[in-house]
């Protein structure tokens, strides 16, 4: 693939440099597109409410309705993030597991940007996403190891939920990388970041190569 032009770094942890997540996808960060990433820090963004009013108002802009020039506006605000959102070649999420699924800022941002004519289609073959033909990694930590053949794969949520909602808005090439468990000896957690490492590392090595013609 040879790097990204663009890359979109969505951060889904409020712990700053103490985040284990956010450390391995700075990581692979170094490595894969030094001076072309921008950060969304999801705890720092701002994102608008996404409540009754405005999802009456997206009904009411459906149905061709008159609505408010409030609703207009907020609505122009969510498709400014969705073009954000779809303007970058590939993005990196950074996930801590929070009661067995994702943060709470970072399912606000999805439902913010999964819309109907913006993310996806419906036509008569079924959905199409509109993010097709672009790379997405999930750095994901949690003190469970959920991971496929870890003890508490049942409990898996976060990066279940993050595949499965990639995947609907049509990215197919989809890269993960887990630090499992955080929580535990400090020999515990020192062997999941090193095998965290060593998988962007791998990740890293495997996204440079360029693609055989």
């Amino acid at each position: 693939m040879g790097g990204f032009a663009r890359l979109l770094h969505v951060e889904a942890s409020p712990r700053g440099p103490r985040s284990r997540s956010s450390d391995v996808a700075r990581r692979l960060i170094d490595r894969i597109a030094p001076g072309t990433v921008e950060t969304l820090n999801l705890f720092d963004a701002g994102l608008p409410p996404f409540d009754g009013p405005v999802m009456e108002g997206r009904y009411a802009l459906i149905a061709g309705e008159a609505v408010s020039p409030d609703v207009v506006a907020q609505w122009e605000a969510i498709r400014a993030r969705i073009d954000h959102f779809l303007s970058f070649d590939a993005w990196l999420f950074s996930v801590p597991m929070w009661n067995f699924g994702i943060p709470y800022p970072l399912k606000h941002y999805v439902d913010l940007i999964t819309h109907p004519g913006m993310t996806f289609t419906v036509g008569e073959t079924g959905v199409v996403g509109l993010a097709a033909g672009r790379t997405a990694i999930i750095v994901g930590s949690g003190a469970l190891d959920i991971r496929t053949d870890g003890p508490m794969a049942a409990l898996d949520h976060q990066m279940a939920f993050m595949k499965s909602w990639l995947g609907f808005i049509g990215v197919t090439d989809i890269r993960t990388v887990d630090i499992r468990p955080t929580y535990g000896t400090a020999d515990d957690v020192e062997n999941a970041m090193r095998r965290g490492y060593e998988e962007a590392d791998a990740l890293a090595a495997a996204l440079s190569r360029p693609e055989r013609v």
